[in-house]
């Protein structure tokens, strides 16, 4: 995978998450505390699309409870 897909993958992750807040009428303050992950380990893991495997724990978190497909 090229770091443009990688980048293209982030941004379309970012956008889904951004959506489906914004249908709750939730903000990323409040999804950390409904995942029960901090704010800013939620905001790197969203914003930065990090590899390591506590981000990618944060965002399988992020999918499930915002019932986000596989980007």
């Amino acid at each position: 995978m090229t770091e443009k897909m990688v980048e293209n993958i982030a941004k379309e992750f970012k956008k889904a998450v951004s959506s489906k807040l914004i249908d709750r009428g939730m903000n990323r303050r409040e999804l950390a505390k409904a995942i029960d992950e901090r704010p800013d380990a939620l905001s790197l893991a969203i914003n930065s699309f990090p590899v390591n495997e506590s981000a990618r724990e944060i965002r399988a978190k992020i999918r499930e409870y915002l019932d986000i497909e596989d980007i």
